[in-house]
């Protein structure tokens, strides 16, 4: 399957430049407590992007003990990669 990176971007709601060696996180704030996450867009292996999202909003790994307070949908990696040709 291909796809259009820009496309893909532009309909996952980026809203900043990605390329590569970039990396960008789009903060998804949601209201209570141990809600709010994140997509962290990562193009810094020039093969491939992963688009993962994670719990809280800096896109940075919580520890095991913060990360158990938000829904399991937010504890098991939750990610694709879509390898880059050109």
């Amino acid at each position: 399957m291909q796809i259009n990176i820009q496309e893909l971007l532009d309909k996952a709601g980026l809203d900043e430049p990605l390329y590569p060696g970039k990396r960008a996180v789009k903060k998804c704030p949601q209201q209570g407590q141990f809600k709010s996450h994140c997509v962290v867009y990562d193009w810094s292996d020039p093969t491939k992007i992963r688009i993962e999202v994670k719990a809280g909003l800096t896109g940075r790994d919580l520890p095991q003990k913060e990360l158990s307070k938000y829904p399991i949908s937010f504890q098991t990696p939750t990610y694709i990669e879509v390898a880059v040709k050109q």
